[in-house]
């Protein structure tokens, strides 16, 4: 439980100034342990991630510590300088020599930022020569960068993820990084391109504070708890070093990420068009410094952040956000507030006597716009639900080409085809989803022990299936007098009505069957394999017409 009135503190120059002394004191070792003399992006990174991944973590991702680390180099760190040297030296061989021996073709996009900061951090402290040619190596990566993203210039009128082919994330990165090279590297022309892209790309953004990825002509797509805070952070960012920022714009991007986070300040993974967000990153995060509530949010996570588990990419951004942080008082954020919130598409949470409540009737855009990619998952699931004693219950975590995920389903029949109807009154919300052969409509009744039911018009049997946030090894008890703990073999427990943790339990009216497991799609690792630790249990039952479950916390 977070204390309220640590949040009211909000944020001082000594409490900000503390969080970047501890990522100082950590950086170092961290970077030194990654980058050492003989190690390279297969051998430095998770074994189960991706090629592609391991390359643009070990020569993009990573460097971002060179921003400190130039700090720490200025300040008479050696070691720290070493370092930075052999970042830049990689640099030179990322754009270089490794196209042709390696196969590589991605562009620097996050750390073109963080060196340049190095550099202008050491370009009067390094032999001259050398200084030159640290420059020369940042000009080249930067060209690199401007044409690799059609010098910020977006083929479609469209500043989404069809403007470019890429994430618009990738590309307000890009254009950070290119701003400030150009600063640093007097190359006003960057600037200009950089200012003009971001000028676009702002107004461009949804007027209820996101910035969509996967979307389509009807912005359909709605946010990405994910991608949104980087898009919007690098946007930040540009506009104050230009000194023009709209306060209230990004004010409102703020607003809409800390109304979806429950009273853990975990954001939920069933509002993100395209990813599975759990908690609070990085980038982006001074725009929470903008009102009281975002530095109540702030004081209340930076004092839980444990920074030597933080990646290195963390530490520098975070780092360098808290450079951008207005200080000030704090107030209660809005996920420790009862209170309801929706955005123009049929998405929206309730706070309500304890329970954090979220409900969507969003169209599952991605399998018609991403069908294959790994990066777009299916938008299947429609709720989450979190209680601060009990923990999260549903998290509304979504797959790809995965039915067994979906809230609803009859067979394949599992994503909604259309952009549905969301309702939210004080007592209930009600969201109405089309599917392709039949509609449902799913209503959150508020209470101390909340009710979901759910109602359909269709004859045909549908099957509801709740996705516990649960993992492998929790002792279970099943309708109050049998108790299951699973482990590796998958397993089924039928003619279930009630479902029962030590912190929570459910009933459905009528029964159904505990499953495990389903086990997440990974975007990221070789095979898209989760880890056993990710499997879930599902509670599922069949129904017609009527279906409803009762929520409580144990008495």
């Amino acid at each position: 439980m977070y204390d309220p009135i640590k949040a009211q503190e909000g944020l001082t120059p000594d409490f900000l100034k503390n969080i970047q002394n501890q990522i100082e004191s950590v950086i170092l070792s961290k970077a030194s342990a990654y980058f050492t003399p003989e190690g390279t992006a297969y051998t430095q990174n998770n074994p189960a991630l991706k090629k592609g991944e391991m390359v643009v973590n070990f020569y993009d991702y990573q460097p971002c510590c060179a921003s400190v680390l130039g700090l720490l180099s200025a300040n008479g760190n050696e070691e720290a300088l070493t370092i930075v040297r052999r970042l830049i030296d990689n640099v030179r061989y990322y754009i270089g020599e490794a196209r042709e021996k390696e196969g590589f073709s991605n562009s620097l996009r996050r750390s073109q930022l963080h060196l340049v900061i190095a550099y202008e951090r050491l370009k009067n402290i390094l032999p001259e020569s050398e200084a030159s040619e640290w420059a020369k190596v940042l000009t080249q990566s930067g060209a690199d960068m401007l044409d690799h993203f059609s010098n910020l210039q977006e083929r479609v009128p469209a500043l989404d993820n069809r403007g470019f082919g890429t994430g618009i994330n990738h590309v307000a990165i890009a254009a950070e990084g290119i701003y400030k090279s150009g600063v640093a590297l007097n190359r006003t022309d960057w600037q200009d391109t950089a200012s003009a892209f971001n000028d676009r790309l702002i107004a461009y953004g949804h007027p209820d504070g996101y910035f969509e990825e996967h979307t389509n002509d009807a912005r359909e797509g709605g946010p990405s708890l994910v991608y949104t805070p980087l898009t919007a952070g690098c946007a930040n960012l540009i506009e104050i070093w230009r000194g023009q920022r709209d306060q209230a714009r990004f004010e409102t991007c703020g607003t809409f990420f800390r109304n979806f986070m429950d009273t853990h300040l975990k954001t939920m993974p069933f509002t993100d068009e395209r990813a599975n967000p759990h908690g609070l990153g990085c980038y982006g995060i001074a725009i929470h410094a903008l009102s009281p509530e975002g530095r109540g949010l702030l004081r209340l996570h930076l004092d839980q952040v444990n920074f030597e588990n933080m990646s290195l990419e963390y530490l520098a951004r975070l780092h360098l956000e808290i450079d951008h942080m207005e200080t000030g008082n704090g107030a209660v954020p809005e996920p420790l507030q009862d209170r309801q919130y929706r955005i123009t598409m049929p998405l929206g949470v309730v706070h309500a006597q304890s329970w954090t409540m979220g409900l969507s009737a969003m169209k599952a855009l991605n399998r018609e716009t991403s069908p294959n990619s790994d990066y777009a998952l299916d938008r299947q699931t429609l709720l989450f639900l979190s209680h601060p004693e009990a923990g999260t219950l549903i998290s509304g975590t979504k797959s790809k080409h995965d039915v067994g995920w979906s809230t609803v389903r009859k067979g394949d029949d599992a994503y909604p085809v259309r952009t549905g109807e969301l309702d939210i009154q004080t007592d209930r919300a009600t969201a109405i989803v089309h599917y392709e052969t039949f509609t449902v409509t799913a209503t959150w009744i508020f209470g101390e022990e909340p009710r979901l039911v759910f109602s359909t018009d269709s004859p045909d049997t549908l099957t509801t299936q709740l996705v516990l946030e649960t993992p492998m090894g929790t002792p279970f008890t099943i309708d109050g007098n049998t108790t299951a703990t699973f482990g590796d073999d998958a397993s089924t427990i039928d003619g279930v009505t009630t479902v029962a943790t030590e912190k929570w339990g459910i009933t459905a009216d009528q029964a159904g069957r505990l499953i495990w497991y389903v086990a997440p799609f990974n975007p990221y690792s070789d095979g898209n394999k989760s880890t056993p630790n990710t499997r879930r249990p599902v509670f599922a039952v069949d129904w017609t017409n009527h279906l409803e479950f009762t929520f409580r916390t144990p008495l």
